[in-house]
Parts: structure tokens; C-alpha cells; sequence
């Protein structure tokens, strides 16, 4: 599949984050309604995680189109995550892998990727934090 509109797409995304370091809304539900409609698949789910890695900090909602349009994958999205998040983890992927804990699947892995994520010195502190918390909650559950 051509990736050329993939690839607009994430420049409009990434183009649409703010001093504040928040990325645009609408501008992402307009690019992932458009992915989405071009017929993109799984094959959408590395790149929009690279994005997700060139701006750690950067908020991308709660959970958000894109997360959303990852999370539809299940099954085939996981691993791409998991490399992700241990090239650079991000406050959204960290977030992500939280909610693959809950789900249940491979826990043992996740929360190793996560006390890894923690104890990490290259890692932004916000991030170091968010895995923390995310460490704890998963004990005390």
C-alpha cells in the first residue's frame, strides 16, 4: 500500500503539536479518520508509534484516535509496542502498556518492561514517574 497519505497524515499530527507540547485534537481525529478511510491496517501501527517516540512528552489524548486505531490490532499490535516503548518510552506508550496489564495478556512481560522503563537513566523523568506509578498501582491491585 502506498504510504504516501500515511505519511501526510503523521506531518499534520506532529506539525499540530503546540508549545505546550499538546498535540491537536481534531487534527488527529481528522488524520486518523483519513488513514483509516485510505484503508490502512496494522501497517499504520509502526509508524504512528515512531511518531509517538519523537515526541515522549507529548500529549496525544487520553486515550485518543490514535490510540484507539492502534489498540484495534490486538493480536498483532503488541510487539511492535513492546519494541517500541524499549527504544523510547513515551508517556502514551508507557500508558499503553499499563492497559495491556489490565487486559490480562503477558503481564509478567509488560511489568518487567515497565520496572525496566523505571530504572532506566536515559529515560525522561515524567515518563520514569508515569512507569512508576503504573508499577504501583499493578501491586496493589
Amino acid at each position: 500500500m502506498d504510504r504516501e497519505i500515511l505519511e501526510q497524515e503523521i506531518t499534520k499530527i506532529e506539525e499540530s503539536i503546540d508549545e505546550y507540547d499538546e498535540a491537536d485534537t481534531l487534527v488527529i481525529y481528522d488524520s486518523i479518520d483519513t488513514i483509516t478511510n485510505a484503508g490502512y491496517k496494522s501497517e499504520a501501527v509502526e509508524p504512528l508509534l515512531q511518531l509517538l517516540e519523537r515526541h515522549p512528552t507529548a500529549y496525544f489524548g487520553d486515550p485518543g484516535a490514535i490510540v484507539s486505531f492502534i489498540e484495534q490490532f490486538g493480536g498483532e499490535y503488541e510487539d511492535f509496542l513492546a519494541a517500541s516503548v524499549k527504544r523510547t518510552p513515551t508517556i502514551t506508550t508507557v500508558w499503553m502498556v499499563n492497559r495491556c496489564i489490565n487486559a490480562g495478556e503477558h503481564t509478567e512481560e509488560w511489568m518487567d518492561i515497565l520496572k525496566e522503563i523505571a530504572s532506566r537513566e536515559d529515560v525522561n523523568k515524567l515518563i520514569k514517574e508515569s512507569a512508576q506509578e503504573f508499577l504501583g498501582f499493578q501491586a496493589s491491585r
